[in-house]
Order: structure tokens, then C-alpha cells, then sequence
């Protein structure tokens, strides 16, 4: 049987990092990936900078709720593959437990895959704040059996307070700090699985909370024409500012109009990372393409944020 490692953890948490640092050691040969998305463009894939037949994206929605079908034709794809091992990485909005369930009571997968872990990815910066506001954090450290803390060097201070945090919302998980984005592979990838979710029945007592990420809305923006980077950036970082706290990430590809570089330019809540130049330029990306995933901005303020983001991309300033 094949091993499958679930990777979650909430929006912006470093799921993509860790996975790309993860793919780069040997150690991790042979590894099927499985990236879901949420929105309308699939951009998650392309951050992986490793784009082959064992990379598989899926779209849209979330797996837990809306794809359960689409990950099982996916899980189907990458198995033909025999890969050593499967890494699905999940929505930052997804509950874990519908998916261990379905695999769990799927009579087609259920010979072939072995659930061997769930992953869950804290970024100690904001870890207080989202199990304090959102549910679907909460719900993945329930279910973790490894806990990879990111972000260490940007908020030593409260690493103790998190580690308090974690083990109280997940216990009996083990627990590791993320060094320049990765942690040992072996630790990640093998050892066993917490008794409390070895067998359907117990993954189903999880499902009575209902469907996660009530109230999220995502906005796809496409434009065909190289956009100025450094302008994009500002939007983020004056967006994020004032509406952080709804919107809740952003992640974009930008084809820079003076060089034509691809660079991957991404926020989450009122934090936003420097621009990404991408080593390999995906082939399919042209111009600007970009997701944003908010929970309760209004109609109004939806139509003055995109309203901004076409001036940045045209190059102007709002005056």
C-alpha cells in the first residue's frame, strides 16, 4: 500500500515552502503531489517550480466539501504512477476530516492507499490570532499528528506561548520548528498515526461540526499584459493594511514588463512577503494572474479593492 501524507495547515501558513523544500531532498524521491486549490485559477502548482506528471492541480473548491470526486479521479491518476509516496496538500480553508473518512470508506482506494499522516502547518506569527478567529484552524490541529511551527524567525517571542497553544489544541501530536522553511524528512514522512484516526468510524465522530469555510469568497483576476511589479507589491502591502483581517490571502503570478521574469508576489492577513522571482518561468503564465480569498468584505468593498488592483496593473496611482 502506498503511504499518503495530508499537508494542511491555514491560508498563508507556508504549506507550498515546505512542500517545494520538501520535494528538493533526495530523501523524497518518487513523491506523487496533489496541490488543491481554492479559487478559479490554479496557481499553487506553479510555486512548486516543479512542474511534471507527478504534480496534479485541482482547481477549484475544496476538497472536503465540493471535490471529493475530482480527488479520487486525481488519487487514481497519480497511483498508475506507483510512486513511493502521495503528498496531498489541501485549501488553507479545508477540514481534514471528510477526506480521511472518504479515503477511509472508498472500496477502490482504500486497497491501494494508506493514510499515514496528517500535517499540519502553524505559522507562529498569527497562530494566536486565527485559532482565536477561525474554526478551520482549530479543526486541522485536532486532527494533526505532526505539527510544523513556521515562521520562528519573525516572532521568537512567541514561540513558547504557540507551543502551549498547539498542544493543548492537538494532543498528543509531535511537535518541530521549521528551519529555513523545511524540517527532516524522515521525521515528516514516516511514523506512525495517531490511534484516534486509525479506522473510519473514529474519523466520523469528527464530521458532526458541518462543512468548513462558511462565508469565504474568492475572486479570480486575470490580465494578458505584463504588469510593473514593484506597483503590485504596494497594492498588497497597503490592501493587506487596511483590510487584512477580511482579506484573508492573495497570491499572484506577475509577468514583469520590464524584464518578462515571473515573479510570485503573496500575502496573508496583514503580512506580505517580498516578491519571488520564479527560477523556472511556467510556460502558461502570461501577464497577471491572481486569487483573492476574503471572508466578509462587502459587494462595495470588493469593487473598490479590484477597482485599485486594475490601476496597479495598469501602472497608474490613485491620487
Amino acid at each position: 500500500m502506498i503511504p499518503l501524507h495530508v499537508l494542511t495547515g491555514f491560508l498563508g501558513a507556508g504549506k507550498t515552502t515546505l512542500l517545494a523544500r520538501l520535494l528538493q531532498e533526495p530523501a523524497a524521491e518518487r513523491t506523487a503531489v496533489l496541490v488543491n486549490e481554492i479559487g478559479d485559477l490554479a496557481l499553487d502548482h506553479h510555486l512548486l517550480e516543479r512542474i511534471d506528471d507527478d504534480v496534479v492541480a485541482l482547481p477549484s473548491g475544496c476538497i472536503c466539501c465540493t471535490m471529493r470526486g475530482e480527488m479520487h479521479a486525481a488519487l487514481e491518476r497519480v497511483l498508475a504512477l506507483c510512486p513511493a509516496r502521495i503528498v496531498l496538500e489541501t485549501t488553507g480553508l479545508a477540514d481534514p476530516a471528510p477526506i480521511l473518512h472518504a479515503l477511509a470508506i472508498d472500496a477502490r482506494l482504500r486497497p491501494a492507499i494508506r493514510v499515514a499522516s496528517v500535517v499540519t502547518v502553524v505559522d507562529v506569527e498569527r497562530a494566536e490570532e486565527l485559532l482565536a478567529e477561525h474554526d478551520e484552524v482549530r479543526r486541522q490541529l485536532e486532527l494533526a499528528d505532526r505539527v510544523v511551527l513556521t515562521k520562528v524567525d519573525r516572532a521568537p517571542q512567541r514561540l513558547a506561548a504557540v507551543r502551549a497553544l498547539v498542544a493543548a489544541a492537538a494532543p498528543g501530536c509531535e511537535l518541530r520548528e521549521a528551519v529555513d522553511g523545511c524540517v527532516d524528512v524522515a521525521w515528516l514522512l514516516t511514523g506512525p498515526r495517531l490511534a484516534r484516526l486509525d479506522d473510519a468510524a473514529s474519523v466520523r465522530l469528527w464530521l458532526h461540526h458541518g462543512e468548513s469555510g462558511s462565508g469565504v469568497r474568492t475572486h479570480a483576476v486575470q490580465r494578458t499584459a505584463p504588469a510593473q511589479v514593484e506597483l503590485v507589491h504596494l497594492w498588497q502591502r497597503l490592501v493587506t493594511q487596511l483590510d487584512g483581517h477580511r482579506l484573508l490571502r492573495s497570491k499572484a503570478l506577475v509577468e514583469c514588463a520590464a524584464s518578462g521574469d515571473v515573479f510570485a508576489l503573496q500575502s496573508a492577513g496583514h503580512a506580505v512577503s517580498p516578491p519571488r522571482r520564479l527560477a523556472h518561468r511556467p510556460p502558461a503564465v502570461r501577464g497577471v494572474q491572481m486569487v483573492l480569498i476574503e471572508r466578509g468584505l462587502g459587494d462595495a468593498a470588493v469593487r473598490q479593492l479590484l477597482a485599485t488592483l486594475d490601476e496597479a496593473l495598469r501602472g497608474t496611482r490613485r491620487r
